[in-house]
């Protein structure tokens, strides 16, 4: 049997994705998440890969961030009220101590690899803080 290698480039695999039954799309999507955690785990020790998980964790939640994102929209445009700013502040205090956090776990996983901080950040696709 031969053995083909086969290269796909980006855009190709997003247009074939685009086409898929959602049915598939959702099981596409569930096998390439367990891919990639079996690839992250063998290359991270077991605590690296619960440092990992913390450091995902660290994050508002998809609600919160909908919310956070909706009162920055207000505020640029001058559409805020008092009491919505007042939230805005707290959820953006919330926000930046979720990134201090994540950037000490980052930062402690750099060490533990002995890899600069915006390599390991690449390496785990960690995007920079958001900043208001």
């Amino acid at each position: 049997m031969a053995v083909h290698n086969l290269e796909v480039s980006t855009e190709n695999l997003l247009s074939a994705v685009v086409r898929m039954p959602d049915n598939e799309f959702d099981r596409f999507v569930e096998k390439a998440r367990k891919l990639r955690r079996s690839t992250i785990e063998s290359r991270w020790t077991k605590r690296e890969v619960e440092q990992i998980k913390k450091l995902n964790e660290s994050v508002l939640t998809p609600e919160k961030q909908s919310r956070f994102d909706t009162l920055v929209k207000k505020r640029r445009i001058g559409k805020i009220n008092e009491r919505e700013l007042e939230e805005l502040i707290e959820l953006n205090k919330e926000s930046e101590a979720l990134n201090v956090r994540r950037m000490e776990l980052a930062a402690k996983l750099a060490t533990a690899k002995n890899k600069p901080l915006p390599e390991i950040m690449n390496e785990l696709e960690l995007p920079l803080p958001k900043i208001i």
